[in-house]
């Protein structure tokens, strides 16, 4: 029986970057399209509100007026975020398809492997649903812990060491199911991509009896994100550095506050052009290095099951 290897699984996503390049680069700019997109149609909702309160702050009558928080334009943003959410869902879910594809079909390389179709369809309604039963599943199990907990301390007349004891492992218990649960169903968007068919306890039973190395392979990426977070965190107390130093030390920054919301951005565009240009070939490298794993993984092991799902 095919097993899966999780040295070769966590090296896909690099090998991926070396093989197909130009995929990996229109990945990371169909993300930044869409941070762009985002910010376009935002921005006039921001600056109306946020001029309200750097206009506050230039009066030294109050950072946050209640007006500007309770405005129709906020009201309007908040309205128009929801449904923005869904969209963002769906193009994350055709690039993460992408890097699955990549893996799985490497001649199906047109258009840098991104398509719009039914698997695609298919996890974007997964992911709200699987989101929408998590915090359904947290507000059951909330109630009943949090009577149990109230007794407990009451029956300890108060009880403060036995709440900092309880509540921690009960986030650890809940954080388990949670993880045990993404392991088991971790190759739902790998199924769907290679017959583009709908999948969900198939990845349940394929994943039996091979938890402990899917845990591995997420332990790896768990690691290999840390360490990149680091570096991105230097990198950006260092830009932060760079950019207040260039404006003249923290005096001469902290007074940008006091100007508009459009003096600001205009100071601050050439470091968002910057980052712009970074975030490319940085947000596609780290698609193809958290998704092409569990595709690997998924593929070392359809010698032995394509039959079983066809």
């Amino acid at each position: 029986m095919s097993g899966i290897s999780v040295g070769a699984a966590l090296g896909e996503g690099f090998g991926l970057i070396r093989r197909r390049p130009l995929a990996v680069l229109a990945w990371g700019a169909v993300l930044v399209a869409l941070q762009v997109a985002t910010f376009a149609l935002f921005a006039p909702y921001y600056m109306a509100v946020y001029g309200a309160i750097f206009e506050s702050l230039a009066q030294g009558t109050g950072p946050l007026p209640v007006a500007a928080l309770n405005s129709p334009e906020i009201r309007r943003m908040q309205s128009l975020q929801q449904l923005f959410n869904i969209v963002q869902l769906f193009v994350a879910m055709i690039v993460y398809c992408a890097a699955f594809r990549a893996v799985l079909h490497p001649e199906r390389s047109a258009f840098a492997y991104l398509r719009v179709g039914a698997p695609e369809l298919f996890l974007a309604i997964l992911a709200v649903a699987g989101v929408v039963a998590l915090v359904i599943a947290m507000v059951i199990v909330t109630i009943p812990l949090a009577i149990i907990l109230g007794i407990v301390m009451a029956a300890t007349h108060g009880g403060g060491a036995a709440a900092l004891i309880i509540i921690p492992i009960l986030l650890l218990a809940m954080l388990v199911v949670v993880l045990f649960l993404g392991v088991r169903f971790a190759f739902v968007g790998p199924m769907m991509v290679e017959d583009g068919k709908f999948h969900l306890f198939e990845s349940w039973t394929l994943t039996r009896g091979r938890v402990g190395s899917l845990v591995l392979l997420g332990l790896g990426l768990f690691a290999i994100f840390l360490l990149v977070d680091i570096v991105l965190l230097a990198v950006l107390i260092g830009g932060g550095v760079a950019v207040v130093q260039s404006v003249g030390g923290l005096g001469p920054a902290a007074a940008l506050l006091h100007g508009s919301p459009q003096a600001l951005l205009a100071k601050l565009a050439p470091v968002l052009v910057i980052y712009m240009i970074v975030q490319v070939p940085l947000g596609g490298c780290l698609v193809a290095i958290g998704s092409a794993p569990w595709a690997r993984a998924y593929r070392d092991l359809l010698p032995d099951t394509a039959s079983t799902f066809a």
